[in-house]
């Protein structure tokens, strides 16, 4: 049984940039990640997706074709798609199965054979040879949707399209809903976001991840929080927000209205926020822990799946370990949901003190380079002599011409 995020989200929420971050990021960790685009308005997207719509249909094709406006032309793009969907169940089908066959080379570590000595032979026969062979419930797949908000609050063909892969293919698939977190700093956009976010869980009927990004660019909107970052995330007692509201002269005279949505937000009791700022790997590795915890997906060991070879290498490194003796460690030692990276040190770090943070996290970075630089400058060393020592051994074993390339 595969499973998967639906990633969706107003326009300009970050939702392709997350996709692409969040496919590099799986990629390292060596997880069997696929990504599908489901926006006919992106053509070239920035990260290689296994299936798109554009091979199906295009934006421009249905502008051109039905004489319709974009907000148009997409509501006709998921139409067809939902009238299409064995088209999309076989490249689904085709793509995972292709990853089932060909799976990814382990991530490769600074001083593990592969990296930097490309020629021989025998470090890359045991690198293919140590891949693993995953499985169908292994499957992680990540949907790219458009950003018309109306395909995921009123709009049914979505929703349609997501009940027939979880139905015809199995797919365990979770909602991650990205919203700016810069609509926090005015009391208005905040409760729109907390209305949206309420009407897309109710009609999309998944498990739910509601996520405020671009959190790393609140301190530089030079714009003082009204409350902690916390109250934002835990979404609790908003009563705070009337004083705010009332206080506001586009929003003054809507005192009951904003009440009454306040109170409604309130007595559904859904709504709550993570956090995300897709270049910070702590951040990332939070969104993605309670995200497979959503969807109750445990990750695939690579020390624990089958490989193409039993035999085993004597070059094999543990990932963990190799993270062991990095000079700054915080993220292998992150623990699922811990502390690493509560609302407190968001809040320290991307909006109370972000210049402080920012000159930290290149200091820390220069530091990891130089060590990386050393430990690939050593491994290299190593390799070097144990070339030489085989080249040796062939002169000595078979004569100086053994040694020599054929001509």
């Amino acid at each position: 049984m595969p499973v998967g995020q639906v990633v969706i989200g107003p326009p300009g929420s970050g939702k392709t940039t997350y996709v692409w971050g969040l496919y590099q990021f799986l990629t390292a960790l060596g997880r069997p990640v696929l990504v599908v685009n489901l926006d006919p308005a992106a053509n070239t997207p920035p990260y290689p997706p296994a299936v798109s719509i554009d091979s199906l249909i295009s934006l421009d094709d249905a502008m051109d074709a039905h004489h319709l406006g974009p907000n148009g032309a997409m509501l006709y793009c998921l139409e067809y798609l939902e009238e299409n969907l064995d088209w999309l169940t076989e490249q689904l089908e085709a793509a995972m199965s292709h990853l089932e066959r060909n799976p990814p080379k382990p991530p490769t570590l600074p001083g593990q054979p592969g990296e930097l000595d490309d020629d021989s032979d025998e470090d890359t026969a045991a690198t293919d040879g140590a891949r693993p062979r995953w499985r169908r419930e292994d499957m992680y797949v990540v949907f790219d949707t458009p950003g018309q908000v109306e395909l995921s609050t009123n709009h049914d063909s979505l929703k349609r399209v997501v009940a027939a892969l979880q139905k015809r293919l199995g797919f365990r698939l979770a909602a991650v809903h990205l919203m700016d977190a810069s609509h926090i700093l005015d009391a208005s956009r905040y409760v729109a976001v907390l209305l949206l976010a309420l009407r897309t869980m109710l009609q999309l009927e998944l498990p739910h991840v509601n996520v405020l990004s671009k959190v790393d660019l609140l301190g530089q909107s030079g714009e003082d929080l009204p409350f902690n970052l916390d109250y934002y995330t835990e979404v609790q007692d908003l009563s705070y927000l009337l004083p705010l509201l009332e206080r506001d002269q586009r929003t003054q005279k809507f005192a009951g209205l904003n009440r009454t949505i306040c109170d409604l937000v309130e007595e559904f009791g859904l709504v709550s926020f993570e956090t995300l700022a897709v270049e910070d790997k702590d951040s990332m590795l939070r969104l993605v822990q309670v995200i497979d915890q959503a969807l109750g997906y445990v990750p695939p060991s690579l020390s624990s799946l089958p490989t193409a070879s039993s035999s085993g290498h004597a070059h094999q490194h543990d990932h963990a370990a190799h993270h062991a003796h990095a000079p700054h460690p915080a993220f292998a030692d992150s623990q699922p949901l811990s502390s690493a990276l509560h609302t407190g040190t968001i809040q320290e770090k991307w909006v109370d003190h972000s210049s402080e943070w920012n000159q930290f996290e290149q200091d820390r970075w220069k530091a990891e380079g130089e060590w990386a630089a050393e430990r690939a400058t050593e491994a290299s060393r190593k390799l070097a002599v144990e070339r030489a020592k085989r080249e040796q051994m062939a002169v000595d074993e078979t004569g100086p011409s053994a040694a020599q390339p054929s001509s």
